[in-house]
Parts: C-alpha cells; sequence; structure tokens
C-alpha cells in the first residue's frame, strides 16, 4: 500500500477558536474513514454560521454517521474527542493547494484499479477524476469513455 496521505487540515482546540472567531457556531461531526485511521476513529467537522445550514447537512447523513453539535453547548464533548489520542479529527479543508494532484500521484494504481473493475473501460480510454468534498465525504466523479460516475474516494483508495 501507498503512504496514508491525508489531504485535511487537523482539528485542534486552536483550529476550533479559529472557527468560532470566524462566526461559526454549529459544525457537523461525522465518521471519516482513511487509510491509516482506525475504522470509527476518524471525524471530519464541517462548520457552520447557523444551525438551519448545518441541520440541512446533518440530513444527508445516515444514521449514525454524525450529529450536528453546537460549539457553544457541545464544546466539552468536542475537547473530549480533540484530546482522545485514539480518535483522529479533521476540518473540511484542505491543507494544500494541489492536494488532488498529490492524490491522484499517490493513489493512482488504487484508483485506476477500482475504475477498471467499477466501470467499462479499455485500456485506450482517458479517464478524468475530478474531486470534490460533498457534505463531509471526499468523493470522485470519474469519466472514460461514456457517462459520469460518482464514487467515495476512501473505497478507492483503501
Amino acid at each position: 500500500m501507498v503512504a496514508a496521505y491525508n489531504p485535511f487540515e487537523i482539528l485542534n482546540l486552536p483550529m476550533i477558536r479559529r472557527i468560532t472567531q470566524h462566526g461559526n457556531h454549529y459544525i457537523v461531526l461525522q465518521r471519516f474513514n482513511w487509510p491509516g485511521i482506525k475504522e470509527g476513529f476518524g471525524f471530519m467537522a464541517t462548520p457552520y454560521k447557523d444551525e438551519k445550514s448545518g441541520k440541512a447537512h446533518a440530513a444527508q447523513l445516515s444514521g449514525k454517521e454524525g450529529k450536528l453539535l453546537n460549539l457553544s453547548s457541545d464544546i466539552e464533548k468536542i475537547t473530549a474527542l480533540i484530546n482522545d489520542p485514539r480518535y483522529s479529527l479533521f476540518l473540511c479543508t484542505f491543507r494544500e493547494e494541489s492536494w488532488n494532484k498529490k492524490m491522484i500521484k499517490l493513489y493512482q494504481r488504487n484508483m485506476i484499479s477500482y475504475i477498471k473493475a467499477h466501470m467499462p473501460v479499455t485500456s485506450n480510454d482517458a479517464i478524468v477524476i475530478q474531486m470534490d468534498l460533498k457534505f463531509g465525504r471526499l468523493k470522485a466523479s470519474v469519466t472514460a469513455n461514456g457517462p459520469e460516475h460518482e464514487f467515495d474516494l476512501y473505497e478507492m483508495i483503501k
């Protein structure tokens, strides 16, 4: 397996302060799977200024995938997770501008194998991969000689 590169910023207490200083009062905290992180111990946080926007995001999640938290009243829960070394928490922002190029470079073999197993492609087909974060989930939109397919990026690279 290739080195586990994670493009997301780490969520820590100084980052929580920055989030609140920018007027965000809510976060959706949801499960986040990634190579190198034990399943069930990774979380992705998406900040929101208002409860309505956070609820709209939370409504897109399945049963126990995540929930909307108030940064004032739920800060103890968030702090406990941040301070527990078993857990890895990330913010839905990227550490570097060229994260997508680095992802493709590092995980290209896994991605191509996954695409060939899940799409009708030939060796001559040009494969276009666009990555995007949707409701706290990193998705890959793949086009290769036909209609576009969307995949969970973690499933492609694990």
